[in-house]
């Protein structure tokens, strides 16, 4: 979580899945601050990535297509 001078919080870091997917956001600071050196934060994106790589399984159907009964 980050925080702001303000009072305002924004989340610095969430993972969810949709559909077949997997996605990942993170916040770990900005380009100048040293935080991407830091092990603990290039090990959060380590993580992320192999969790959001694809797995197997059936391939996706786009576009219209009748329901499944």
């Amino acid at each position: 979580m980050s925080w702001f001078g303000g009072g305002e919080v924004f989340r610095s870091g969430l993972c969810y899945r949709r559909g077949r997917g997997r996605i990942f956001y993170f916040r770990p600071g900005h380009e100048e601050n040293p935080s991407y050196h830091n092990p603990d934060v290039l090990r959060v994106i380590g993580n992320a990535v192999r969790w959001a790589a694809p797995t197997p399984g059936a391939t996706p159907v786009h576009g219209h297509t009748e329901p499944l009964r």
